[in-house]
């Protein structure tokens, strides 16, 4: 499976009201850049919800631990983090503007071989 990751923050609910963004990595599922048309849309036309294209696509979520370029395990998993919408919302839309796209697919898969 190729992976690749993205520096972001996500919105975690502290209680009913309030929401604090939390810098993470995320690993994410790639696919071929030809295929996110279909990809978004359910067979009879109508668009997927942001949460279930976010739970198809994160892999893991992983804090950040300063300039070292290492993570560590979050404390709080996946699916609570999709139960917010603008998170589901957020990891769509970054996974959309960081998904490697034809030639930079080659150049980070010639890099890594």
């Amino acid at each position: 499976m190729d992976t690749f990751l993205c520096r972001f923050s996500i919105p975690i609910r502290l209680d009913e009201e309030r929401f604090q963004y939390f810098p993470v990595v995320g690993v994410f599922r790639s696919m071929p850049f030809d295929q996110v048309d279909r990809w978004v849309m359910r067979p009879d036309g109508r668009p997927r919800t942001d949460r279930d294209l976010a739970a198809e696509v994160l892999v893991e979520l992983r804090r950040p631990l300063g300039s070292t370029g290492k993570t560590a395990l979050l404390q709080f998993g996946i699916t609570e983090v999709l139960e917010v919408d603008r998170a589901a919302a957020i990891i769509v839309a970054t996974f959309l503007s960081e998904l490697p796209r034809g030639a930079e697919r080659e150049l980070a898969s010639e890099l890594a071989g």
